[in-house]
């Protein structure tokens, strides 16, 4: 009996155990969902919210850049160094001076190149001098041998002709005279010596008659050509020191006006109008450049800039994150340090297709992009610095709600924390759009009017967010 009492002591024992668990677990829940609302009320009543919206969505990219001028010409040194270090500044207009087309600009030392242009002109006289010479000798070769064809060769062959025909007739008295005397011979009215000379008489006659005749061949046939080939070859002769000296002259004349252009490049003056601004860099490494009296530039060295101050523009730099967003057209507002309240209106020209150097290691990758400014606004000056917002995209009538309202679950996976109307809150699945600095296009989960967590990813540890969407 006493172990039977002990078992149903036992049963009690645990069904009162039990119910006390139970009551335990009733008890702790209660008090859990009761905090867990007023947690939720009080994150309600705390946390500031944001009505979303309906609006007009505008992205823009924001940077800084130079302004100056798109049609800026630079004015360079043309003189050249010539081993020195370079030539020495006179006199020069003060930078900002606005000047015409032909206006005086700067003034560079011509003193060395003049004393050179003189010697210069010196050596021309010279060389005019050996071809004026050399003409002359070539018109007195062409001269000899137009004398030669002329007259000189039918001269000379009329008396070779004139010398063959007294040989022959000298040859015809000793023919006759030789018959003669052999006739006289033989009626015994001569002497044998007399025949003798006589017949001696007739042989040189032949001789001298046949010289006479082989003098005019051989003038004809050899000595008339070597005398032609000589006067061509005397003719040449002069053409190719004529040709020589002409050379000669060209190159002294190029010289001397190589000078010539030098003494006049010392004097430059505007080539169109502008605002005169002085090539100064003091970012060099190596030393200053400084555009003042008495200093020394080099040949091709810059010394002023003349922008058309009708053509200005920004030379924006736009880091790589950015650049795919701003294309060519698009509509621009620059600000100016001095007058920040104020914009003016510009757009988008161009957009360089390559990075810009890196400045130092690890520099940011950035590429230029250039705004010509459309309106005229006396705020814009060259050398100023200007803020650029490129309005790279805009969309009427769509739902925002702040950037800083989106928490991130997952890769890409947003929520919202809405504001309920009884005050508590509760995560909002979202999709989202294009994005500002300020706010984020909401294209599904969220309608207008209703209010958003402004500091949502504070709150995040306090809301349960579905595990899947």
């Amino acid at each position: 009996m006493n172990e039977a009492m002990n078992h149903r002591t036992g049963i009690v024992k645990l069904i009162l155990l039990v119910a006390l668990l139970l009551c335990s677990t009733v008890v702790v829940g209660s008090l859990l969902m009761r905090n867990f609302g007023e947690s939720q009320a009080n994150i309600g009543a705390d946390a500031i919210a944001f009505t979303a919206f309906k609006g007009t969505f505008i992205s823009s990219v924001n940077e800084v850049g130079d302004i100056g001028s798109s049609s800026n010409i630079e004015i360079r040194c043309r003189v050249k160094s010539r081993g020195k270090e370079g030539v020495a500044i006179l006199d020069l207009v003060p930078e900002g001076t606005k000047v015409e087309e032909g206006d005086f600009l700067c003034q560079l030392d011509d003193s060395l190149l003049k004393e050179e242009l003189t010697e210069r002109k010196i050596v021309v006289a010279k060389d005019k001098s050996d071809v004026i010479k050399a003409k002359s000798q070539l018109e007195a070769a062409e001269s000899k041998l137009a004398e030669f064809a002329g007259g000189r060769y039918l001269q000379q062959v009329k008396k070779l002709k004139a010398d063959i025909f007294v040989a022959e007739e000298k040859l015809n008295r000793a023919n006759e005279q030789y018959d003669h005397t052999k006739k006289l011979r033989s009626k015994g009215y001569a002497l044998a010596s007399q025949v003798t000379s006589d017949k001696s008489a007739l042989d040189i006659a032949k001789e001298n008659f046949s010289l006479a005749n082989g003098e005019l061949q051989i003038y004809e046939n050899y000595s008339r050509e070597r005398e032609e080939d000589e006067l061509n070859a005397e003719i040449k002769q002069q053409e190719a020191q004529l040709e020589a000296s002409q050379f000669r002259l060209d190159l002294s004349q190029q010289r001397e006006a190589e000078y010539l252009r030098q003494v006049e490049s010392c004097r430059i003056t505007a080539p169109q109008a502008g605002t005169v601004v002085y090539a100064n860099d003091s970012d060099r490494r190596d030393s200053s450049i400084v555009i003042e009296k008495g200093r020394s530039i080099r040949d091709g060295q810059e010394i002023f800039y003349l922008p058309d101050p009708t053509k200005m523009q920004v030379n924006a730099k736009v880091s790589d994150s950015k650049i795919n967003k701003v294309k060519v057209g698009q509509r621009v507002e620059v600000r100016v340090d001095t007058a920040p309240e104020t914009p003016v209106a510009g757009i988008v020209r161009r957009v360089s297709s390559f990075p810009l150097p890196r400045r130092y290691y690890q520099a940011p990758i950035e590429y230029e992009v250039f705004v010509d400014i459309t309106e005229s606004s006396p705020l814009i000056r060259g050398g100023l610095r200007g803020k650029v917002e490129i309005f790279v995209e805009q969309q009427e009538n769509v739902l925002m709600a702040p950037v800083s309202s989106l928490v991130l679950r997952g890769k890409d996976t947003y929520f919202v924390i809405v504001k309920t109307s009884a005050g508590k809150i509760e995560p909002r699945l979202v999709s989202i759009g294009s994005n500002n600095d300020k706010f984020a296009v909401i294209t599904k989960g969220l309608s207008a009017g209703e209010e958003v967590l402004v500091d949502a990813d504070t709150y995040r540890d306090s809301v349960d967010f579905p595990t899947s969407p």
